[in-house]
C-alpha cells in the first residue's frame, strides 16, 4: 500500500517531536540551561501532532465504516 504525503508527513512531524523530547529530557538530566523549556514544546509539539493524527484516523474510520454499511445493505 503507498503512503500519502499526509501520513510521511504525520510520521515525519510526530518522530520530530518525539527527538525534541529526548532532547530536552537530556538537557533536563544533565542540568544544562533550557532543558525545560525544550522539553515542554517536545511535550506540546507531540500532543498536538498526535491530536491531529487521531482526528484524521477518526475520520478515515468512519468514511470506512459508511462504505462498509453501504457495501452491507446493497
Amino acid at each position: 500500500m503507498k503512503m500519502k504525503k499526509t501520513d510521511i508527513l504525520m510520521i515525519t512531524l510526530i518522530s520530530i517531536s518525539a527527538f525534541v523530547i529526548f532532547v530536552g529530557a537530556i538537557f533536563k538530566l544533565e542540568h544544562w540551561m533550557y532543558g525545560d523549556v525544550i522539553l515542554k514544546w517536545g511535550v506540546i509539539t507531540n500532543l498536538l501532532f498526535g491530536s491531529i493524527e487521531i482526528w484524521r484516523l477518526r475520520k478515515i474510520i468512519a468514511k470506512l465504516k459508511g462504505e462498509d454499511n453501504h457495501r452491507n445493505h446493497v
